[in-house]
């Protein structure tokens, strides 16, 4: 049997409300479950096309094409140029599809499949990255997280139906729901916070403790790209470090502030021939060091080591990304400005990072208002 669904909706720019009819067939053929839709203007071209539609052999033919393996469709995805609706992708998200799906031909992946997929995710040990590698971690990924590998992978189909190798997209329509996710973490340093951490990294066995903090709360880099940082990636002539490939996969610039590029000078005088790396392993030099247990104890020292009993608000090293994505924008209201700093994939994505505290909603109210 065939369906027809209602849908009403306002248009955005004429501000009318504008009503569509999606008519939709399933069947199964051979032992397949194949389908097919189209949205119209008006119910009795739903039903026409319904009646044109409804018959097995039309079905049967639908079934048939299948298209290229999916692997296939992930080699092609990820080697052409972005366009809309197909920008956002993640490398590590393309190698769990091409691991559960890449020997499925495309047309036979459904909201099953799909759904199968989404229910591996949700146990998947959450992996954090250290300088020596990938570490996994005793916790499943984050809502958030599956719902970025979704993303990637809509963003696959999106490409298939822009090459017509797909007539429907198996993730719209409901098909394949998104997990709730947690508002993330709220904290923000106080400029009195800051400086407690300044003055414990000084109290660090760890002489480059301070200028490590420092970049982090003048970049909005993430941990990883600071200690990946090397000599042959830093201009000081144009002061910035570049950063040749993010946790985006994408190149960046990471600006050096002053007192940043004052000290990297003379840290350049005195690091060893052995190291490539700005924050070196004084023990090894020849790779990037461990910092988990001096931040603890520079959190400690400053009175910041789980001083919540929420965990969204304890000051973790991402707070200081969050810091200063939050600064910016609130400097610098245009939030495509400050993505050319944060380096977020997306301004949806940046987006989360943007919140008023009770200051600037009094300033705000104040301004509009009184």
């Amino acid at each position: 049997m065939g369906s027809i669904t209602t849908l009403k909706k306002t248009d955005a720019k004429t501000g009318k409300s504008v009503t569509t009819h999606r008519a939709f067939i399933r069947r199964n053929v051979s032992g397949k479950s194949v389908s097919k839709s189209k949205v119209f203007a008006t119910k009795t071209e739903a039903k026409d096309w319904l009646r044109e539609n409804e018959n097995s052999a039309g079905l049967a033919a639908l079934g048939a094409a299948t298209g290229p393996s999916f692997g296939d469709l992930l080699d092609a995805f990820v080697k052409s140029p972005p366009t809309k609706g197909t920008r956002f992708w993640d490398p590590t998200h393309i190698d769990f599809w091409r691991a559960e799906l890449g020997s499925m031909k495309t047309g036979e992946i459904n909201r099953g499949a799909i759904n199968t997929c989404k229910a591996t995710l949700l146990v998947k040990p959450a992996v954090r990255y250290s300088p020596s590698g990938p570490i996994e971690l005793d916790k499943p990924l984050t809502p958030a997280t599956v719902n970025r590998y979704l993303a990637t992978l809509s963003s696959v189909f999106n490409f298939a139906m822009q090459r017509e190798i797909i007539a429907i997209h198996p993730m719209k329509g409901g098909a394949v729901s998104k997990e709730k996710e947690s508002d993330g973490r709220r904290r923000i340093l106080t400029p009195g916070e800051e400086q407690s951490l300044y003055t414990a990294c000084d109290g660090s066995s760890w002489p480059m403790m301070r200028l490590f903090l420092r970049v982090c709360l003048t970049t909005a880099a993430r941990k990883s790209e600071v200690l990946k940082l090397r000599w042959q990636d830093i201009d000081l002539d144009r002061s910035v470090a570049m950063l040749p490939k993010t946790k985006n996969d994408s190149p960046r610039a990471l600006p050096l502030v002053s007192d940043v590029k004052a000290a990297l000078i003379e840290a350049k005088k005195v690091r060893p021939l052995s190291s490539d790396y700005l924050f070196f392993d004084p023990r090894h030099p020849e790779r990037p060091k461990n910092i988990d247990m001096l931040w603890k104890a520079v959190r400690k020292r400053a009175g910041l080591w789980q001083d919540r009993d929420d965990p969204l608000d304890q000051v973790v090293l991402h707070t200081t990304r969050h810091t200063v994505a939050t600064k910016l924008i609130r400097v610098e209201k245009n939030i495509a400005k400050v993505q050319a700093v944060t380096g977020h994939k997306t301004l949806a994505m940046l987006n989360r990072y943007t919140h008023l505290d009770t200051d600037d909603a009094v300033e705000l109210a104040e301004r509009t208002f009184g």
